[in-house]
C-alpha cells in the first residue's frame, strides 16, 4: 500500500533534503536508503527494534566516540558485489577485479565481526554477519593479508611449473636481448632508442655494414633519412608466447574454480551484503539523532501524535545559518480534526511540515528532532499546501486542490494523516469559508487524524474539533516593531524574530486576531490605503454580524 498519497509529499515535507544529509559510507547504504518506507502498525515489534539499535550505538558512541567511527572506516568504499554474487551462482567465471573487490570485502567484513563481537551490545540482529575467514583463505592463500587479488602459484600445481619454465625463458630472453644490444652500441657507437631499436643515417655505410655483419639485428624501416633496425626474434620468444598461453588457460581455470566456490556461497554473501547495508544505515540513523539533538519515539495505543519540542531540522539549520533562533513546537492530535489559525508567517505551514516529517522519520525508523515524540503509526500521509496546479488537467489551485482532496477523502475511514495547508484558499472568500467548513465538519468524524490551517473565520468553532492558535504578535509588540522600525527602518528577519510561533488552544468565540492590516502598516504601506482597508474591515464585520456564513446572528469579531 502506498503511503504518500502523492508523489511531491518527501519533498514538500523537507522528507527528501532530511535523507539527502543522511551520512552513508557504501553503495549498500545507498540502496538501503532509497528502499526505506514506513511500517506498518503490524510491524510495530519491528519498528521498535529499530528505534532501540539506534539507542544502543548511540550509547556505545558516547562512551567511546572512535568506535562508531572505526566501524564506518572499514565500510568506506565498499563496492556493490551483488551483481558479481549472482554472475559466480550462475557459473560465470568472475574477472580479476570482481575477485579483488570480493577479497576487498570479506577482509572488511571480518574486522567489522572483530570489532561487533568485542562490542556484542552493538551485535544486533539486523547487522548480523556470516563469518567469511574461509573466504578469505580461500582468496588469500599464502595470507599476505594483502587485499588485492592474484592467482598464487599454489592454486594449481600445473601453474606453478609453467610460471617456472616461463620465467627460466624469460631471464635467458633478457640476458641474450642485453648482450646483443651490447655487441651493436659497440659495433656502431650509437645508443638504442627507449624501444631497443637503432636509428642509423642511410649515408653511414659502413656502420650499417658492421650492424648487420652481427647477425642479430634486421632493417624494419627508414624515416626522414636514417634507417631503423630492430633485434631478430629470437627461437625462445616464440617458446614464451606458448607458455603464455598456458599459463592463461591455468589461471582461467583456477578463476573458474574459485567463483564456483564463492556461487555455492552465495546465500550467506548475499546476506551478508544486506547487513552491511543496515549496518551504514544504522550508522548514518545514529550520525542524525545526535546532529538534531533527536529523541526516541513511543508507540501509543490509540491514533495520536504528541510532540513536545519538536522541530524541522532544515528549516533549523537554514535559520541558525542566519543567525537566528528557532522555536520548537508544542503540538497534540488524535482522531477527528484539529484546526490552526494565526497569521500571516505565523509558522502555520512549517507545523504541518514538521508533523508530517517527524511521523515519517519516526515510522521509518528513525530517532526524531523533538524532546518528546509519541504516536500510532499510520497508513497513509497527505499533505497539501493549497498552492498546487495542475496544468496537464488544465486545472487552477482551487481546482487542483479540491480534485485531490475528493480522492484522499475517500481514505478517511482508514488509520491515516491528512495534513491540510490553507484549506480553499484558492477560491473567493465567502465560498472557501463555506467548503472549509464543510470538510472539517466531516473529517471531524473521520478515523484519520486531520490538521487544517486557515485564515478563514469560525471554522475552528465547529462541534467536535480541536482550535488552536499561534500566539503571533500581541499589540505589545506590534508597537514595539512599529517603533523599532521608525527608528532603525525595516531589516530582514525582524517581523521573524518578533513572532511567537507556539500553539494555544483557542477557546470557541474568541475573535481570530487580524494583523494583516498592522503587519502592512509595519512594512510601511500607504497611510490612505490602510485608512481605507480598515474601513472596509469594519464594514465586513457589520455585514456579518447581520448575515453570518452560517445563518445565524453571531457577535461582531
Amino acid at each position: 500500500m502506498t503511503f504518500f498519497l502523492n508523489d511531491s509529499i518527501p519533498e514538500a515535507i523537507g522528507l527528501t533534503e532530511t535523507l539527502a544529509r543522511l551520512p552513508l559510507e557504501t553503495e549498500y547504504g545507498r540502496l538501503a536508503k532509497e528502499a526505506l518506507k514506513p511500517f506498518s502498525r503490524e510491524e510495530a515489534l519491528q519498528l521498535e527494534e529499530s528505534w532501540r539499535e539506534i539507542g544502543l550505538y548511540l550509547e556505545a558512541d558516547m562512551a567511546n566516540p572512535d568506535l562508531l567511527k572505526s566501524l564506518r572506516q572499514h565500510l568506506h568504499g565498499l563496492p556493490n558485489l551483488r551483481k558479481s554474487l549472482l554472475l559466480a551462482a550462475r557459473g560465470d567465471r568472475l574477472t580479476d577485479i570482481e575477485l579483488f573487490e570480493i577479497k576487498k570485502q570479506a577482509f572488511a567484513t571480518e574486522r567489522i565481526r572483530k570489532v561487533l563481537q568485542h562490542n556484542r551490545k552493538l551485535l544486533v540482529s539486523s547487522v548480523e554477519l556470516a563469518p567469511v575467514q574461509w573466504l578469505i583463505n580461500l582468496l588469500d592463500p599464502e595470507g599476505t593479508g594483502i587485499e588485492t587479488f592474484y592467482v598464487y602459484d599454489c592454486y594449481d600445481d600445473e601453474l606453478k611449473h609453467i610460471r617456472q619454465e616461463k620465467n627460466r625463458l624469460e631471464e635467458g630472453l633478457r640476458r641474450q636481448t642485453k648482450l646483443q644490444e651490447q655487441q651493436a652500441v659497440e659495433v656502431t657507437g650509437i645508443q638504442p632508442l627507449w624501444n631497443g631499436e637503432f636509428l642509423i643515417p642511410a649515408t653511414h655505410i659502413e656502420i650499417i655494414h658492421r650492424l648487420e655483419s652481427l647477425g642479430t639485428y634486421e632493417k624494419t624501416g627508414e624515416t626522414g633519412g636514417e634507417w631503423i633496425y630492430r633485434q631478430r626474434r629470437l627461437p625462445e620468444a616464440e617458446q614464451t608466447e606458448t607458455l603464455l598461453m598456458r599459463e592463461d588457460e591455468a589461471e582461467n581455470r583456477v578463476r573458474q574454480r574459485l567463483s564456483e566456490r564463492i556461487g555455492e556461497a552465495l546465500e550467506p554473501l548475499m546476506a551478508n551484503t544486506f547487513a552491511l547495508a543496515q549496518m551504514d544505515l544504522l550508522l548514518g540513523k545514529v550520525v542524525l539523532a545526535r546532529r538534531y539533538r533527536s529523541c526516541c519515539p513511543a508507540l501509543t495505543d490509540e491514533a495520536a501524535i504528541c510532540i513536545t519540542g519538536g522541530r524541522h531540522p532544515v528549516l533549523e539549520e537554514a535559520l541558525r545559518r542566519q543567525r537566528r533562533q528557532p522555536t520548537a513546537v508544542d503540538i497534540e492530535m488524535s482522531r477527528g480534526v484539529t484546526v490552526i489559525t494565526g497569521a500571516n508567517m505565523g509558522g502555520k505551514t512549517m507545523t504541518l511540515k514538521m508533523t508530517a516529517l517527524l511521523t515519517t522519520l519516526a515510522q521509518m525508523g528513525f530517532w526524531v528532532p523533538a524532546d518528546h515524540f509519541a504516536f500510532q503509526p499510520v497508513d497513509w500521509l497527505y499533505f497539501s499546501t493549497g498552492d498546487q496546479q495542475s496544468q496537464s488537467m488544465g486545472l487552477s489551485t482551487f481546482g487542483a486542490e479540491i480534485y485531490a482532496l475528493k480522492e484522499v477523502l475517500q481514505r478517511t475511514h482508514e488509520s491515516g494523516l491528512l495534513l491540510l495547508d490553507e484549506l480553499a484558499s484558492g477560491t473567493n472568500p465567502l465560498e472557501g469559508t463555506c467548503i472549509s467548513r464543510a470538510i472539517v465538519a466531516h473529517l471531524s468524524q473521520s478515523e484519520a487524524i486531520s490538521v487544517v490551517t486557515t485564515h478563514y473565520d469560525g471554522v475552528g468553532d465547529l462541534p467536535g474539533v480541536r482550535h488552536l492558535q499561534v500566539l503571533g504578535l500581541n499589540r505589545a509588540t506590534l508597537q514595539k516593531l512599529k517603533h523599532q522600525v521608525q527608528e532603525t527602518g525595516w531589516s530582514s528577519g525582524l517581523f521573524e524574530a518578533a513572532m511567537d510561533y507556539r500553539l494555544q488552544p483557542r477557546e470557541p468565540g474568541v475573535p481570530v486576531p487580524k494583523d494583516a492590516i498592522a503587519v502592512a502598516s509595519l512594512m510601511g504601506l500607504q497611510p490612505d490605503i490602510l485608512e481605507a482597508a480598515q474601513r472596509w474591515l469594519c464594514l465586513h464585520q457589520e455585514a456579518t454580524v447581520e448575515n453570518p456564513v452560517n445563518g445565524e446572528r453571531e457577535e461582531s469579531e
